[in-house]
C-alpha cells in the first residue's frame, strides 16, 4: 500500500500547487501557499512511513534471567520491549530456556558479554557408519575436573578393547581410542569413565552406536574406445578383486571384444540400459564419437539411477567437453604434468591435460602438489565423476599393487556414494534423544508425506512432518518416544540411526545446548560494533500535531481571504 499512498500524495500535492499558482494574489502569496500545501501532503505520507530520526535507547542486559531452574523466586519473564536498541546477552544455563527467550525477542541487536563457566563433561568424535574390516577410531575430549580419570572403550559384548588414563594437572584432555569390528550389524559400544581412586571411583557409562556394513560389491561396466595399459591394469584389478564386472573394448570399427567375469552374465544387451545390472559405468572419453544420438541421450537419464565415471584421456573429443559443460562440470585444457608420488617411492602419476573449471577445493581429490586427479562434486543427484590421471599402471610393475588398489578403491567409494537413489540422509542432531525433535534431511524425502521411521525392535513406526529445507535437500521432523535403533522406511541402503536415552551424555548435551544458544544469539547480532545503532522513528502523535497545525494555518488563511 505504501507505493500507492506515495503516488496519491504526490498527485494531490501536484494538483494543489497547480491550482494555487493559478489563483489570484501576489507571487509571494502564491509561493507561500504552494509550499504550505506541499508540506501538508508530505506530512500525510510521513504518517504512513515515519522517518527514523530519534536516537536509540540505552542497552539492556540479559545476564541470568533465563536459566533452567525451577526456583519460584526467579520466574522466567518474557522480554519484549519494543524500544530496546541493543541487548547484552550472557550464555548461561543449559540453553533450553535461553533459546526460547531469544526466539520470542523483538528484532533487537544482541551482544555476547560472557561465556559459560567450565564444567566437567566429555564429547566424542567418531564415525557413525563404517565398513566391515575398517578400524573404528574415536577422539574423546573433555574435562576431568582435576581428578584422575580412566576412559575405557567396551565392545557390544562388554569386553574392554582399549583404554587411556587422564591424570591431573592436564584437565583438558583429548585421547584416541579404537577397535576393529569383526561382524557387520548395528552395534552399541560403550565408553566407561572411572574418576577418582580405585577404592572410591565414580563410574558411569555412555552409549556409542556404530553401524558396521558388509563391503558392497557393485557390478561394474568398463566400456573402452580402445585398449591401453591403464585400462588393462584396471580391468585386471577388477577381475582379481572379485567384483562382478564386464569389459567392452572397441578393437576396430567392426570388432568389439566383450568380457564378463566374477559371475556376471555376459549378455549383449545395451550397456546404457537404465534397468541394466551395472551400478557403476566407467566410460572412456574417446568413446563419445562412437556413441549414437540415442545413446548420448541415455547418458543424461542414467545419472538418476546409476553412477557414471569418465576416464578423461588426452585430446578428448570436443563433443565430450561440451557434454561435461552442459552437465555443469566444465573442463579446461592444460599442459600434462607429472604429479609427485602420493605414497612412498611410487612412480608419479601423469595428468591427462584437463582441469576442472570453477570447482570448490572440497570437490577435488588432489596430489601432493595440488594437481587435480579426480573430480566429483557429489551431493544429491550428482553421480558424475572424472578421472584426470594416467600411468597408475606403473605402480603395479614397480611393486606398489596395494597402493594401486587403494587409489582406485577410494575413487569408487566416492563415486558410488551418491549414485541414484543412494543419496545420503543426514541426521541434523549431533546427539538425537528420545522425546525430542529429530530432523532428517535428504534428497529422497517427500515434502507432503515423509517416510516414517521404524524401530528395529518391532514396535510401531513413528510418522514425521515436513520441515524447512536444508542444503542437503528436503527435511522431515520426528518425535521418537523411546531410545534405540531406528530405520527410515522406504529408504535405499538400509539407513539406520540410534536415538539416545534422555539422560545420556548430560555434560555433552548441555554444551550442545549452549553452543546452539550462542549461535542463535550471534545470528541476531546485526551490524558491526563500530556502526551506529539504528535510530527510532518519530512518534505518530508528533507528526499528527504538526499536520493539524498546518491545516489550521491553511484554514485561517482561507478565512481571511473570504473576508
Amino acid at each position: 500500500m505504501s507505493p500507492w499512498m506515495a503516488m496519491l500524495c504526490a498527485a494531490a500535492a501536484t494538483a494543489s500547487v497547480l491550482l494555487i499558482l493559478r489563483a489570484r494574489g501576489t507571487v509571494l502569496q502564491r509561493i507561500a501557499s504552494a509550499v504550505l500545501q506541499g508540506a501538508i501532503w508530505a506530512l500525510v505520507w510521513i504518517l504512513w512511513q515515519p522517518p527514523a530520526l530519534l536516537p536509540p535507547h540505552h542497552s539492556a542486559a540479559l545476564d541470568g534471567a533465563f536459566t533452567e531452574t525451577d526456583d519460584p523466586a526467579r520466574p522466567v519473564q518474557p522480554l519484549a520491549p519494543a524500544s530496546i536498541a541493543s541487548l547484552d546477552f550472557a550464555t548461561v544455563g543449559s540453553g533450553n530456556r535461553e533459546r526460547g527467550a531469544l526466539r520470542d525477542l523483538p528484532p533487537v541487536r544482541l551482544h555476547i558479554v560472557s561465556e559459560p563457566a567450565g564444567e566437567i563433561g566429555w564429547s566424542v568424535d567418531w564415525p557413525r557408519e563404517i565398513q566391515l574390516g575398517d578400524a573404528l577410531s574415536l577422539s574423546v575430549s573433555g574435562d576431568s575436573g582435576g581428578a584422575t580419570t580412566r576412559v575405557t572403550l567396551e565392545d557390544p559384548f562388554g569386553n574392554t578393547v582399549d583404554n587411556a588414563l587422564v591424570a591431573p594437572p592436564g584437565n583438558k584432555a583429548r585421547i584416541q581410542l579404537g577397535d576393529t569390528p569383526k561382524l557387520a550389524g548395528h552395534w552399541l559400544y560403550h565408553l566407561r569413565f572411572e574418576t577418582g581412586s580405585e577404592d572410591a571411583a565414580q563410574v558411569h557409562r555412555e552409549p556409542l552406536p556404530v553401524v558396521v556394513r558388509a563391503p558392497e560389491r557393485p557390478a561394474v561396466l568398463l566400456w573402452l574406445a580402445r585398449p591401453g595399459f591403464e585400462t588393462a591394469a584396471l580391468s585386471r584389478w577388477l577381475r582379481q578383486s572379485g567384483v562382478a564386472a564386464a569389459v567392452v573394448t572397441q578393437l576396430a570399427p567392426q570388432i568389439v571384444r566383450r568380457e564378463a567375469f566374477n559371475g556376471l552374465d555376459s549378455s549383449t544387451r545395451n550397456p546404457l540400459d537404465s534397468d541394466g545390472p551395472f551400478d557403476l559405468l566407467i566410460l572412456d572419453s574417446h568413446l563419445w564419437t562412437q556413441l549414437t544420438a540415442a545413446q548420448r541421450q541415455q547418458l543424461n537419464d542414467l545419472a538418476a539411477r546409476k553412477s557414471l565415471l569418465w576416464l578423461v584421456g588426452a585430446d578428448s573429443p570436443r563433443g565430450f567437453l561440451d557434454y561435461a559443460r552442459d552437465r555443469g562440470m566444465a573442463l579446461a585444457s592444460t599442459a600434462p604434468v607429472e604429479t609427485p608420488a602420493l605414497v612412498g617411492d611410487a612412480p608419479p602419476l601423469l595428468s591427462t591435460g584437463y582441469r576442472p573449471v570453477g570447482a570448490a577445493p572440497e570437490d577435488i581429490r588432489t596430489g601432493t602438489d595440488g594437481t587435480p586427479l579426480y573430480w566429483s562434486p557429489g551431493g544429491p543427484g550428482r553421480s558424475l565423476g572424472f578421472v584426470l590421471f594416467d600411468r597408475s599402471y606403473r605402480w603395479i610393475t614397480a611393486g606398489f599393487a596395494p597402493d594401486f588398489a587403494r587409489l582406485w578403491k577410494s575413487v569408487f567409494e566416492r563415486q558410488l556414494r551418491y549414485r541414484g537413489g543412494r543419496t545420503p540422509i543426514a541426521v541434523q542432531s549431533p546427539l538425537p534423544r528420545a522425546r525430542q525433535r529429530l530432523t532428517l534431511c535428504g534428497a529422497g524425502f517427500d515434502r507432503n508425506q515423509p517416510a516414517p521411521i521404524a524401530p528395529l525392535d518391532g514396535s510401531a513406526p513413528v510418522r514425521g512432518s515436513a520441515a524447512a529445507d536444508s542444503a542437503g535437500g528436503p527435511c522431515a521432523s520426528y518425535w521418537p518416544q523411546r531410545a534405540g535403533w531406528y530405520q527410515l522406511e522406504e529408504a535405499d541402503g538400509d539407513f539406520a540411526f540410534y536415538v539416545f536415552p534422555r539422560d545420556a551424555w548430560p555434560g555433552w548435551q548441555r554444551r550442545i545446548a549452549r553452543d546452539e544458544t550462542r549461535q542463535m544469539a550471534t545470528a541476531r547480532l546485526g551490524p558491526a560494533t563500530d556502526l551506529p545503532a539504528p535510530r527510532r522513528p518519530l512518534p505518530l502523535h508528533w507528526i499528527a500535531l504538526v499536520l493539524i497545525g498546518l491545516l489550521a494555518l491553511t484554514w485561517w488563511r482561507e478565512r481571511r481571504s473570504l473576508r
